[in-house]
């Protein structure tokens, strides 16, 4: 195997960019990370949001139980998101091929895990979501001021888990077990089977739905990296 020859100058882009590539600096990581689309959008979105909420009502009781659950959600989602909407395959319906931009965008990312650009949410993507959580929470609570709130959170949620996301196909080495258990769980996911290792931000989520096996009793899945769809 080739060696890895770690950059100290990280790039402007992240098209084609071996992530493995970029300097480990922990600070480099974050100032490149800050540089990109998305990041850019969720935090603008964050900020949007916390000035709003600031501006248009006093905090309340409401604010912590939104900001709470949003914390209890925001794992399970990406379990099933994850396990279920990411991992689509795709199929014919009434004659016409349904192969969401989300799905070929995660299988992508399996074929080349390492290329930072696959590491983040489609902009598109992200585009659509926007318009979509603005107006769900506006629908869902009494008031701009909570809006704001559930907004905001959500964009904390969004960015620290695309945050978490990148670091894990990085030269980053973790230094607390914690986050040292995020990537050893998302790298089996990646590089020993599919079907397993779904949870992200909070790992313990796939024990508790039974998706963190003893990686020794695993077999190595052919498909790990196709996800079992040829796109050629």
């Amino acid at each position: 195997m080739a060696a890895t020859v770690l950059s100290t100058r990280l790039p402007e882009s992240s098209v084609d960019v071996d992530a493995r590539t970029l300097a480990p600096d922990l600070g480099a990581q974050l100032m490149f990370f800050a540089r990109q689309p998305t990041p850019r959008l969720l935090l603008a979105l964050f900020t949007c949001a916390a000035v709003t909420r600031i501006l248009y009502a006093t905090w309340r009781p409401a604010d912590a139980y939104i900001v709470l659950a949003i914390a209890v959600y925001w794992p399970l989602q990406e379990w099933f998101l994850h396990r279920f909407l990411l991992h689509l395959k795709p199929r014919t319906i009434l004659g016409h091929r349904f192969d969401p931009l989300f799905a070929q965008a995660h299988r992508a990312h399996h074929r080349r895990p390492w290329v930072v650009e696959t590491t983040f949410l489609p902009t598109r993507v992200l585009l659509g979501l926007i318009p979509v959580t603005i107006v769900g929470w506006a629908l869902a609570t009494p008031d701009i001021g909570l809006a704001a709130t559930g907004v905001a959170a959500s964009a904390f949620a969004a960015t620290l888990y695309e945050w978490t996301h990148y670091l894990t196909h990085s030269a980053y080495v973790p230094k607390s077990a914690y986050v040292k258990r995020i990537f050893r769980n998302h790298r089996l996911h990646h590089f020993k089977n599919e079907h397993h290792w779904f949870a992200f931000t909070v790992p313990m989520i796939d024990r508790i739905l039974r998706t963190d096996p003893d990686p020794s009793e695993v077999d190595r899945s052919e498909t790990v990296r196709t996800l079992g769809v040829d796109d050629a």
